[in-house]
């Protein structure tokens, strides 16, 4: 199952594109995430996952997330974020049901995002 959730001051539209996935131990495994930046403005996100139940997390690989790195997007500019996992085939028998959830938080004030005007004007003077 994905649960996707935004910090109290996170705006963003933030969802995954299933709400489940059946999966084979062992096997890669992909969900797509959608972000949509609303507002008139660039501004920057970090995505904070976890997993549930607790004894499940150790069994549970992230090969790529976008949770690795903070995402950037510009006013009205709406990405693809895939995530590819393996659910190890060492997982206890008795877990059934294993539950990936995002908390998207933003991260502007700290990381504040180039707008993509300016970077084009830089990599122009080269």
């Amino acid at each position: 199952q994905f649960m996707s959730t935004n910090a109290s001051d996170m705006v963003w539209d933030f969802y995954s594109t299933a709400d489940e996935l059946e999966v084979n131990p062992g096997a890669v495994n992909q969900m797509i995430f959608i972000a949509h930046n609303p507002t008139n403005r660039p501004m920057s996100a970090q995505a904070i996952p976890s997993i549930t139940p607790a004894e499940a997390a150790a069994y549970f690989h992230k090969t790529e997330c976008f949770c690795f790195t903070q995402q950037v997007l510009q006013p009205g500019e709406r990405i693809e974020m895939p995530v590819r996992f393996i659910v190890d085939r060492d997982l206890p028998a008795s877990v059934k049901h294993l539950t990936l959830a995002y908390t998207l938080f933003d991260i502007t004030a700290r990381h504040p995002p180039v707008a993509h005007a300016a970077v084009q004007d830089v990599q122009g003077a080269r």
